[in-house]
């Protein structure tokens, strides 16, 4: 095995010589202001390669003071003061001390006390949990996170396996010693995260596609059957990226099982699920197939279930036995073993890299390989197949390391992503995955990738009775655009149809609108994605990252922060009698805008409000400048050469577009781009200004298409660009201006042009014609509550004319703005604005003068939110 990124620095990890205090049997390092590493060694011997978990120290040496006598030691960072009695040996709570400095409420640590609030870490999988509870009732076992409120965390390597040069596992050090690191870092919790990215390596970026739409089902899959699945999301115009081939893919022969142990093999482990040889039933010729694949830009993963070893029957055996001398006349399997490097060494050279040369991508290791190592005890499988996946595939001509497996431990967020398992089909594990999610990024966990609409059925509910509820399906589909990876999976159940083209409206309608929604947010989610590897500040997070000293942010845990400017609380209840779902969020002190930019919120306090099916909690910070791409995507493989920039109100916002090849490792060494882009907004004047692109890498585009929305803007008195007046259009035309009725918003289509020159956007209004507070959410209520009208009541033609106007008024704004001429169009749009908040004021008295039953009134009341 040769190095990889993480070593690229050398095996050397030690910390610069004037970070570390030596005295006798112990050493002290400071990494940062509020990270120091303790160190005892009975023999006097210290650790400097890297860990499991810390991968590097060199880090710039932080100011401090060290001052002693003859009896302690005491070092002093300005933000901890470590106190230590000299000669005393192991650190115990009577020789060691560190002061925590923090505002008004300074803490003193000792070794063994107990952390108190820990804000919870991740756990391997979700297999057969029912929410965070299992089958026989008992919850998940979570581990402990890097952050808590009390202010401080202690990391302990003194058990962890070293790595060597050879990115490979060595033994534990000898003798007795201790290793801590210890972070104390009061309520500033990204900067605790910052400093263990720091030694334990940031968050990879994945490769671009991982962001798009991921197909998968566990099923007996045959070529023609995945051709034609693909054949139909092309001709439903839903984009996706990734193919996911369960195990049925490979065959499993020859198996001698006994009545009882079917999931059993010679080692005493799951059996029936190893396999490396394509199932020629199925897939009759594999390349072919994967060509297939590959010419409609999806990517191919395979399953695997390594632990049964490689058996006679495998068509690569006689290769990987020759590798390793191994005898077979007696054709016996091969064992596995994942700490022994011939082993491994023979598996990737003579049994995956030929399927990977076929056209496999990358590999899903699932479930089934005994905890431990059998030659490394103590050593996890899970931890260290992930760690050796990872790190082979990045030596492959430079291409980004990518597997699918579940968390190891401390130290595998090096190595994303994470498959969650098997989790139980359930409104309570919806209610519990955005939580789940967002709490494993206390360990920089930050690629969680969950099975969509639930694995399998509780096995309390009968055969008969086992559907997929459309609507827990939808919503969990809402989930899955604001989480790290959006992939549907479940178990071989012939009722679990996940294809979005198997539900009817609503339902249908809100998963499709999920898929297209999840892609055009792609570049908002891979500059966040930049920003975790940067920051250590993952995608989804918990709200108390950025509000930790408010208790509602700890307490509301099913919403979260999808970036920097995003805040989400997917809906995790069913509807009601009304058809919308009553779901509080908890609004930050500030104001929030709602998804549209219509409608602005005082925080601070909880929103009780209910959602409609095709509404989901989503606020965005004000003057944010949010980057998407336009609809219409077939797949992430090649970015659209236009991007839309919707710019919320806001005096002021900033953001950063994030470019690089989306597949290769540049973007380590440097091989990127960035575009600032600022928004300032004032009573009568907008602007955006998009700087030059800065920076360089493979395919960098010359020009780009930009189209500039300003939410909730009204109706412009004029737009200009770089100082040129731009024409009105009704129509999308380049270097115009036209008005969206529908979501109330300029759009400003600049065209393309030079991405190494910026671009000034100024539209000026007149105050007297900005559009009223809430008036797109009120618009869009009440074509809601026609619609539902119309679906319950048969005679429709009774409705009386301001009914049906109300129910259509973007397509009556827009007629207002497009007809007559330009001088007058703010006038004829703040006229007609008028007359629909009269006819919405008055809907309720309107629909009940007619002959409705009661209770469609009711509903119709309840639609509009009265």
């Amino acid at each position: 095995m040769h190095a990889t990124t993480e070593s690229r620095a050398g095996t050397d990890a030690a910390a610069r010589p004037e970070a570390m205090v030596e005295r006798g049997d112990v050493r002290f390092t400071v990494l940062t202001p509020r990270l120091v590493r303790l160190e005892w060694s009975a023999e006097g011997a210290f650790r400097d390669g890297r860990t499991q978990v810390v991968v590097q120290r060199a880090l710039e040496v932080p100011p401090f003071t060290l001052s002693e006598d003859g009896r302690f030691i005491e070092i002093d960072t300005g933000q901890l003061r470590v106190r230590y009695e000299k000669g005393t040996g192991r650190f115990g709570a009577a020789n060691l001390a560190i002061l925590v400095r923090r505002d008004g409420n300074p803490v003193t640590w000792n070794p063994g006390d107990a952390q108190k609030e820990n804000l919870g870490g991740t756990y391997r999988t979700l297999d057969r949990y029912d929410g965070d509870t299992w089958q026989d009732g008992s919850k998940l076992p979570l581990e402990d996170g890097l952050i808590a409120r009390d202010g401080w965390h202690l990391v302990d390597d003194t058990d962890g396996f070293g790595i060597d040069a050879q990115d490979w596992v060595t033994e534990r050090p000898a003798g007795e010693r201790q290793d801590l690191y210890f972070f104390g870092y009061g309520t500033d919790y990204r900067a605790a995260l910052a400093d263990f990215a720091a030694i334990a390596g940031p968050q990879p970026i994945p490769p671009r596609f991982v962001f798009g739409y991921w197909w998968s089902r566990y099923w007996n899959y045959s070529d023609e059957e995945l051709r034609t699945l693909g054949a139909r999301f092309e001709k439903e115009r839903i984009p996706l990226d990734v193919l996911v081939l369960d195990m049925d893919w490979h065959t499993t022969p020859g198996l001698s099982l006994r009545p009882g142990h079917e999931h059993e093999d010679v080692f005493g482990e799951a059996s029936g699920w190893t396999g490396y040889t394509f199932n020629r039933s199925l897939f009759p010729d594999p390349e072919a197939f994967m060509r297939w694949a590959h010419g409609q830009n999806l990517r191919i993963t395979l399953n695997l279930h390594p632990a049964s070893g490689v058996m006679p029957h495998e068509e690569r055996y006689e290769a990987m036995a020759k590798a390793l001398s191994w005898d077979t006349s007696t054709q016996a399997p091969i064992p596995f073993e994942g700490a022994s490097q011939p082993y491994m060494r023979a598996l990737f050279d003579t049994v995956l890299r030929p399927l990977e040369a076929q056209g496999v991508d990358f590999w899903w290791l699932d479930w089934q390989q005994w905890p431990e190592s059998k030659s490394h005890p103590g050593l996890s499988n899970t931890w260290w197949l992930n760690h050796v996946f990872f790190t082979e595939m990045e030596r492959d001509a430079d291409r980004r390391g990518l597997i699918y497996h579940r968390w190891g431990g401390l130290g595998n967020h090096r190595y994303p992503i994470g498959f969650s398992g098997d989790s139980v089909i359930s409104w309570t594990s919806l209610a519990y995955q955005p939580h789940f999610t967002s709490m494993a990024s206390n360990v920089l966990y930050g690629y969680w990738s969950h099975d969509i609409g639930g694995h399998t059925f509780d096995k309390k509910i009968p055969r008969p009775e086992r559907h997929l509820d459309p609507e827990l399906y939808a919503r969990w589909m809402q989930l899955g655009v604001f989480s790290p990876v959006l992939r549907t999976h479940s178990a071989k159940e012939a009722s679990l149809h996940k294809e979005p083209w198997h539900f009817g409206p609503p339902y249908g309608d809100a998963i499709f609108a999920a898929i297209r929604l999840r892609y055009q947010l792609a570049p908002y989610i891979y500059a966040a994605a930049r920003a975790a590897f940067d920051t250590g500040v993952s995608i989804v997070r918990p709200m108390y990252y950025h509000w930790p000293e408010h208790d509602e942010a700890y307490a509301y845990p099913g919403q979260y922060m999808f970036g920097d400017d995003i805040l989400v609380a997917p809906v995790t209840v069913p509807a009601g009698a009304d058809g919308t779902a009553p779901f509080p969020v908890w609004l930050p002190p500030g104001l929030w805008y709602s998804r549209d930019g219509a409608e602005s919120f005082e925080g601070g306090k909880v929103l009780a409000r209910s959602y409609t099916l095709g509404e989901i909690p989503i606020f965005v910070r004000p003057g944010s400048v949010v980057p998407l791409y336009p609809e219409g995507l077939h797949d992430l493989s090649t970015p659209p050469d236009c991007l839309i920039l919707q710019v919320f109100p806001g005096e002021e916002g900033c953001t950063s577009l994030y470019d690089d090849d989306g597949t290769s490792q540049g973007y380590r060494r440097g091989e990127f781009a960035t575009t600032r882009i600022t928004s300032w907004r004032a009573e009568q004047v907008q602007r955006v200004h998009l700087d030059a692109m800065r920076g360089d890498y493979r395919d960098r585009p010359a020009t780009r298409s930009y189209v500039v929305e300003l939410l909730d803007a009204g109706i412009p008195e004029s737009v200009e660009v770089n100082g040129e007046p731009l024409p009105y259009s009704a129509e999308p035309k380049p270097r115009t201006w036209l008005f969206d009725a529908a979501w109330l918003c300029i759009r400003v289509d600049l065209g393309p042009v030079s991405v190494d020159e910026p671009q000034d956007v100024v539209a000026r209004f007149a105050p007297e014609h900005a559009p009223p507070p809430g008036l797109l959410h009120r618009m869009r209520r009440a074509g809601d509550a026609v619609k539902y009208l119309k679906q319950v009541w048969g005679d429709i033609s009774a409705l009386p004319d301001d009914v049906n106007l109300a129910g259509q008024a973007a397509r009556v704004l827009a007629y207002a703005v497009e007809e007559g001429d330009d001088a007058g169009r703010a006038e004829r749009f703040a006229a007609e604005v008028r007359r629909f908040e009269a006819r919405y004021a008055a809907l309720p008295d309107s629909v009940g003068a007619t002959p409705i039953d009661d209770a469609f009134k009711l509903g119709f009341a309840q639609m509009l939110g009265r």
